[in-house]
């Protein structure tokens, strides 16, 4: 007889942990019991749950202290025991989180997975039963090792995402999408994966590399990010007030920013002003290749740039760099824990 699989439960509160009463929703403890007392009447086969309730929030609230919380339940717990883990999690900083996990935990031999709601339990328009069903048949047919989040957008489709590649939802349909292309879609067929160079092959996914993470037990020291917009005064941001440790620079899409701005307005000038802190830069494609002059102005005033990565990895990653101390912060950067960065492979994906 098949052992019936066991699934590690984590409760975090967020929109799916959430009731609405007098147009107000708030996280509400009682609904993790209405999570699994809706999937149980789907008639699915039988699952063995463990529930744990790190904190209970509304997403919006998470903080780097929250993602230790996730990270210090999970490695109290033998994996190794559980056919899986959920991470019941609001989705407003679900991709910070998701991120964090890959930083924060050895690759595991299990599948963790990440699933939220774009409405409350209930309410007519809510994906929370189908992305909380979607995630626990990925775990028991698949068993893809890693760390995974699971979202049913407006268009109907139910995508799977790399945790480390998950950006924010849009504020128009709540819709998620991946730095790059999603992994798959996941229906009836399971998980069916587009030909993508950049994504691991499914090969690699199931065979993880295992490395030894660096510690962080707490986030002494602060990382400080900010946007490129036209008009930007960076005199308005004092460095010295704070124990800033890098600044990470979120610059135009072809990894550009504001070199001769006067009156506070040039980046080029508040790198050369703050040359204690770090800074670092994203939009870059191709540091080798064809750059504009300002970007080879801001690199050679000491910016440094990451190729290939999403705001919310970096922003994530520079916290956990430069809060453990078994390396450089920056070959902490440069160091992939799970593709993270987008690479071109050697081999396509295929569909299972």
């Amino acid at each position: 007889m098949e052992k019936t699989p066991k699934i590690l439960l984590l409760l975090t509160g967020g929109t799916i942990g959430s009731a609405v009463n007098d147009r107000c929703i708030n996280v509400d403890s009682s609904r993790g019991d209405d999570l699994l007392s809706i999937y149980n009447d789907l008639n699915k086969p039988d699952i063995d749950f463990e529930i744990v309730r790190p904190y209970n929030i509304l997403s919006e609230n998470a903080e780097p202290k929250h993602w230790l919380q996730i990270i210090e339940t999970l490695n109290s717990y033998n994996l190794r025991d559980y056919t899986g883990v959920i991470i019941a999690h609001g989705s407003d900083t679900l991709p910070y989180t998701g991120a964090a996990l890959c930083y924060g935990i050895e690759t595991p031999l299990i599948p963790i997975v990440l699933v939220a709601a774009n409405y409350a339990i209930g309410e007519p328009k809510s994906n929370a039963i189908v992305n909380f069903s979607a995630s626990i048949d990925f775990i028991c047919n698949l068993k893809l090792p890693g760390f995974y989040a699971i979202y049913q957008n407006s268009d109907d489709v139910t995508y799977v995402h790399l945790a480390s590649r998950l950006q924010e939802a849009d504020w128009l349909k709540d819709d998620f999408i991946s730095f790059g292309e999603p992994l798959g879609v996941f229906d009836q067929r399971g998980l069916c994966c587009a030909p993508n160079s950049k994504n691991p092959t499914m090969l690699k996914l199931y065979n993880p590399t295992s490395e030894d993470i660096p510690v962080v037990t707490d986030f002494r020291y602060e990382i400080l990010a900010l946007r490129a917009y036209p008009g930007l005064n960076y005199e308005v941001i004092d460095l010295r007030k704070r124990p800033i440790k890098a600044v990470l620079h979120s610059l135009y899409h072809c990894g550009s920013g504001n070199v001769t701005g006067e009156n506070g307005t040039s980046l080029l000038s508040f790198i050369k002003s703050n040359p204690n802190v770090d800074h670092y830069m994203i939009s870059y494609k191709n540091v080798q290749g064809d750059l504009y002059a300002s970007c080879q102005e801001l690199i050679a005033a000491g910016g440094i740039p990451l190729e290939n990565i999403s705001f919310e990895a970096a922003v994530t990653k520079l916290n956990f760099a430069y809060n453990q101390q078994e390396c450089s912060p920056l070959n902490y950067m440069k160091r992939e824990f799970f593709y993270e960065y987008l690479r071109d492979a050697q081999e396509n994906g295929y569909v299972i």
